[in-house]
């Protein structure tokens, strides 16, 4: 492996007047960057002991001159008389402290963290670990530091989707193009049923449907029902829009379970506005799926997809 060096910082403060010579007796003011607000500097690397403000430079023009990471300060440098040398502003000592930006204390959608971070300005690239403290209901916003307040979408930049964000899991998100992308997320996982109507049946055909949904993936279990149908398609309307994957119309996944005259037969599943559609398979034989006789679903059919 190739060794990595670096330049060694200054170990000590040091300046001159305008002759070359050490500034004796000079005078450091420091202010908070782009402000005339004091600000502290520190006479070692344990930030207990405070520099007087102005920092009195001594008969080498020197002082230790200890600063706080990731705090924009600016300097103005004096002789002992207060005439003014020069001016520098926004000196930061950048110090990657963590990327662990803790809990939100935000609200629900609104997601909001305060931690000590190595950046005042949001730039490309700022990757974050941390904690929703409730699970989102639909799109969302991110804000860091009270920076700004930024959407939170998906790597396709699309809103997030209801129970994306998980309360209490760690979620990892980067900043990038005035967005925070997530890039993964604790899954949450929720439960429900509802009324399906199974359409393509001679006479109404209704049966409860659960559901559980983990991050993106959902499961159903769709009840026994029988019926006389004319259709070569069968349809489960109800569905709750948030079990709707946001491309409609895509098929899906290949299962069993729809039978006809007591046989099983493969169909596919296909999503459409707000039902489930349920096609044979190209090249099932008129004995397992014709357009008229019994057709049902087998015992507790369960359908998997995911939310894509």
């Amino acid at each position: 492996m190739t060794a990595v060096a670096y330049l060694s910082p200054s170990g000590v403060f040091a300046a001159r007047d305008n002759n070359g010579n050490p500034l004796i007796g000079g005078l450091l003011n420091t202010y908070q960057a782009g402000t005339t607000t004091p600000i502290a500097t520190f006479t070692d690397a344990t930030a207990l002991f405070q520099n007087p403000n102005p920092a009195v430079l001594n008969n080498r023009g020197e002082a230790n001159v200890w600063l706080l990471p990731n705090v924009g300060y600016k300097y103005v440098l004096t002789d002992s008389t207060g005439n003014l040398i020069w001016t520098q502003d926004n000196i930061v000592v950048s110090q990657l402290v963590t990327l662990y930006g803790g809990v939100d204390t935000g609200i629900v959608n609104a997601y909001v963290l305060n931690f000590t971070a190595n950046f005042t300005t949001l730039t490309d690239g700022i990757v974050i670990y941390w904690i929703p403290s409730h699970a989102n209901t639909g799109p969302s916003t991110l804000n860091v530091n009270g920076i700004a307040t930024s959407p939170l979408v998906n790597q396709d930049g699309s809103a997030l989707g209801a129970g994306t964000l998980a309360a209490n899991q760690v979620v990892t998100a980067m900043y990038k193009g005035g967005s925070w992308l997530l890039l993964n997320a604790g899954f949450a996982t929720s439960n429900g049923s509802f009324t399906g109507t199974f359409v393509g049946f001679t006479t109404t055909v209704t049966g409860t449907v659960t559901w559980s949904r983990t991050g993106n993936m959902v499961t159903l279990v769709v009840p026994q029902v029988t019926g006389t149908s004319n259709s070569v398609n069968l349809y489960i309307t109800g569905l709750p829009a948030s079990l709707l994957p946001p491309t409609l119309g895509a098929t899906g996944v290949i299962y069993q379970g729809f039978i006809n005259a007591g046989s099983t037969t493969n169909a596919i599943m296909q999503f459409n506005a707000g039902f489930v559609q349920f096609l044979p398979v190209s090249g099932a034989s008129a004995s397992n799926w014709t357009n008229s006789g019994l057709k049902g679903t087998g015992t507790s059919t369960v359908i998997n997809y995911a939310l894509i």
